[in-house]
């Protein structure tokens, strides 16, 4: 499975295409193998992704989307993936307006 990335420490990475440079706070995608000891070095974080329509965030995101210790809502980070109307009225809380 491919998943998004964010950068949290600048960095060089070769490619077959040569060497790329990889800016702190730039989103890369990459799968789940090739992203293993990046996350072990401290250079990337996963980011939330839907999976069969279940939103999921890793406990090694940022902390930015971490709903439960003061992140963002998680209707903001359901649009910021393009969650449907379906996806977003399953997560719809009855107690609060979001």
């Amino acid at each position: 499975m491919t998943l998004r990335y964010e950068v949290i420490e600048s960095f060089s990475v070769k490619t077959p295409e040569g060497t790329k440079e990889l800016e702190k706070g730039q989103i890369i995608k990459l799968s789940e193998q090739s992203a293993g000891q990046l996350i072990k070095a401290g250079k990337i974080k996963t980011l939330p992704y839907l999976d069969n329509g279940i939103l999921r965030i890793p406990f090694d995101s940022p902390q930015k989307f971490h709903w439960w210790g003061r992140g963002r809502d998680i209707s903001d980070t359901l649009r910021e993936l393009g969650a449907s109307d379906e996806i977003m009225r399953k997560y719809k809380s009855p107690y609060s307006d979001n």
